[in-house]
């Protein structure tokens, strides 16, 4: 069953957003698609739509004033949006920037090619495995009992 919440692209770039939509259409999102240009505006985002968060977030890291790992952080720190998967898709191929993503919290990592096939390929791939394939998890201690909780049958 594929994934039906909106997706959160975060990226300063307006040239990087397009070809973004426009790849999301060539291989067939169909999830509706909401943008923000930066940090700040992505927390903005976030606590106007608290009541129908975003299923997943493309973050951009390289972002002036508030960057994507300002934003990971936010965003994993806080109890009602850590469960947003986060995909950082940035130009940085930074062994210590992919670790300090992940130890913020980041789902997945995806380092933007500078191939526009590859890019084509990229995307289709994130589809078909985050969007398509990809299950949500329960909500947090939803089907893991309490140690010590008794049956109430």
């Amino acid at each position: 069953m594929p994934t039906q919440g909106t997706i959160l692209v975060v990226d300063d770039s307006r040239n990087d957003v397009e070809l973004l939509l426009r790849m999301f259409a060539q291989v067939g999102v169909q999830n509706p698609v909401d943008v923000c240009h930066g940090g700040d505006e992505a927390l903005e985002y976030l606590q106007r739509h608290k009541d129908k968060l975003p299923a997943i977030m493309l973050l951009d890291l390289k972002m002036p004033r508030r960057d994507g790992f300002w934003v990971l952080n936010k965003v994993k720190a806080n109890p009602l949006l850590r469960d947003i998967v986060v995909i950082v898709l940035s130009t940085s191929s930074d062994l210590g920037e992919i670790q300090l993503a992940y130890d913020l919290g980041s789902n997945s990592f995806l380092t933007k090619p500078v191939n526009l096939s590859e890019f084509k390929a990229m995307i289709s791939a994130f589809h078909n495995f985050w969007v398509i394939s990809n299950q949500p998890a329960p909500k947090r201690g939803r089907w893991i009992k309490k140690p010590g909780a008794e049956d109430a049958e």
